[in-house]
């Protein structure tokens, strides 16, 4: 949301046809106007999209918007409590409050608006959003696709959220950043240890094999397994030294053991080049 302006962007279509994707056209709003949005009988959605066609591949940069939906688990109550801290207002759904799959509970979507545009691709969105909703928030998982759609309701209740902060995603996103890194350390270091004929190590094995073929070609052959050794490192791999030196005699134009060694020193020790 601009602090300038008050305003953020949203894009809405008028009418509930779930089955045409065309027709969501962008608007930038004050964020007041937003509650008024989520209450009539039309579509709306955080992502604003090109040629107005909602899906993933048309999403364009800058969303503005944190729209968490929840089904069941939490009330409104404790929706209040928990976001108390932030800008922004809590919206009852149709099914508030309504037997649904043999189950009445609150249901509502929190919306509040984001410190700063989220200009993440597809993936690294749906990143973000599984560690807002899995290690901290709780909502509905569906919130993860960056193209979601919602209701409106004319019905809606709406709750302001009387904080003053706005919603920061970038600790979220680097949060999951760091998740991943370590889950990806982790299964290469296990693949490194386990017998060659286990499936991770021979896929791990391979993708080496694969970059070494495409890539060490003589003119190039000090830069690429300076590459490779500096990937070897970022993944966490505990014997760098050993698979280059090994990928290097495999390759069929190796370089001398004392240059291998200067590329190796100057890939793992950095500072001392």
């Amino acid at each position: 949301m601009s602090e300038q302006d008050g305003k953020v962007r949203i894009s809405y279509k008028a009418g509930l046809n779930e089955k045409d994707p065309t027709g969501f056209k962008e608007y930038r709003v004050p964020f007041d106007k937003v509650a008024e949005m989520v209450r009539t009988a039309g579509q709306y959605s955080a992502a604003s999209f090109r040629d107005e066609y909602r899906d993933a591949k048309h999403v364009l940069p800058g969303v503005e918007l944190m729209i968490l939906d929840y089904d069941d688990g939490l009330t409104v109550a404790d929706a209040l409590a928990l976001f108390s801290r932030y800008i922004g207002f809590i919206a009852t759904t149709k099914s508030h409050r309504k037997e649904k799959n043999g189950v009445v509970c609150d249901r509502f979507r929190v919306i509040i608006p984001t410190k700063s545009p989220i200009t993440l691709g597809t993936e690294d969105y749906s990143a973000m959003m599984k560690e807002v909703i899995i290690n901290h928030y709780g909502p509905d998982r569906l919130c993860c696709n960056i193209a979601r759609m919602y209701y409106g309701y004319p019905g809606a209740e709406v709750f302001s959220l009387d904080g003053c902060r706005l919603f920061d995603w970038e600790p979220f996103y680097q949060s999951a950043q760091d998740y991943d890194r370590q889950r990806r350390q982790q299964q290469h270091r296990r693949s490194a240890k386990q017998p060659s004929g286990d499936r991770a190590a021979v896929e791990f094995n391979r993708y080496i094999e694969n970059f070494m073929r495409k890539n060490f070609v003589p003119g190039a052959r000090n830069g690429m397994l300076f590459r490779l050794a500096r990937w070897l490192r970022d993944e966490g791999i505990d014997d760098v030294a050993r698979v280059v030196t090994e990928q290097n005699s495999l390759s069929g134009c190796p370089l001398p053991d004392d240059e291998v060694n200067e590329v190796l020193r100057k890939a793992l020790n950095p500072l001392k080049t």
